[in-house]
């Protein structure tokens, strides 16, 4: 009987860290492509205007912000629905 127990507890560590992980990869996913669509955005305008890379640094970094911003009120949701799952199933 204790070794279900065992069992049942292990999988739910189990979950709960893979579930940890697939937040995490998300929340690369949500920095990532908008660093990228800023940079690229920016070459764009560095050769129109016939700069540097300017352009493509500051608007990296506003990609960088902007997915900051996406992933603090992501994860702030996706954590809060998680506990209120968990609250439910206890």
């Amino acid at each position: 009987m204790n070794n279900h127990h065992d069992e049942t507890n292990q999988s739910s560590k189990w979950q709960e860290r893979i579930w940890i992980l697939a937040v995490a990869g998300q929340a690369g996913f949500f920095i990532a492509v908008p660093v990228l669509l800023g940079f690229g955005a920016g070459i764009l305008l560095d050769r129109q205007f016939n700069t540097v890379i300017l352009f493509a640094v500051l608007l990296a970094m506003a990609g960088f912000g902007g997915g900051a911003f996406l992933v603090y009120r992501w994860v702030k949701g996706t954590v809060h629905k998680r506990l209120e799952e968990q609250k439910k199933e206890e």
